[in-house]
């Protein structure tokens, strides 16, 4: 199992490293995004400078990438659900910190929702709807995050009960926090 366990970190990190927002950018645009003022190389940050088109293929891409990680995890660890987590955490820390972006990247949530199609799809559309209804009320995508990621967990826990797989809609919610952190800490410092 070592080797299946190893390959998945690796193959997850790497294929989270592709950063769909910093390719799609360059070639609509030739816009590195890279140099950008406040650090994100995001889905979001594509929608304000070049439109819905390349926002959705960002959206499209970066899931894509996530998902193929976690699917080859699964294919290599024998549908080991562990094994599949592991390489979804490693994705996820790809596309917030790329190898091929000087350790910038994301934020997380389009890999998130990629990962979480393949691990728990039917809980992903029940995160997604509580999500849409708080984002038509409060218009905050961060939050919106938030609810669908506790909505998925709690899906799991009534159906499942506790285990791995209800908190881990919550791992990759810690991870995105750390990114946003991070984020804000370096380009928004405290005065």
């Amino acid at each position: 199992m070592l080797v299946p366990f190893l390959a998945s970190i690796l193959i997850g990190y790497g294929l989270g490293s592709v950063s769909s927002a910093s390719v799609i950018a360059w070639l609509v645009a030739k816009i590195d995004m890279t140099k950008e003022a406040d650090g994100r190389i995001s889905a979001s940050e594509v929608f304000q400078k070049l439109g819905l088109a390349p926002f959705l293929l960002v959206i499209l891409f970066d899931a894509i990438f996530a998902l193929a990680a976690v699917i080859i995890a699964g294919s290599l660890g024998e549908g080991n659900s562990n094994i599949m987590m592991l390489a979804g955490v490693a994705a996820l820390c790809g596309h917030n910190w790329s190898i091929f972006l000087k350790f910038k990247g994301g934020l997380g949530a389009t890999a998130i929702l990629g990962i979480l199609i393949v691990l728990v799809t039917w809980q992903l559309f029940v995160g997604l709807a509580i999500g849409a209804v708080v984002i038509l009320i409060t218009h905050r995508p961060g939050l919106s995050t938030a609810f669908v990621l506790s909505g998925i967990s709690l899906t799991l826990i009534l159906q499942k009960g506790f285990g791995l797989l209800t908190i881990y809609p919550m791992i990759l919610f810690i991870i995105m926090l750390l990114k946003r952190y991070q984020v804000r800490r370096l380009f928004y410092p405290a005065h």
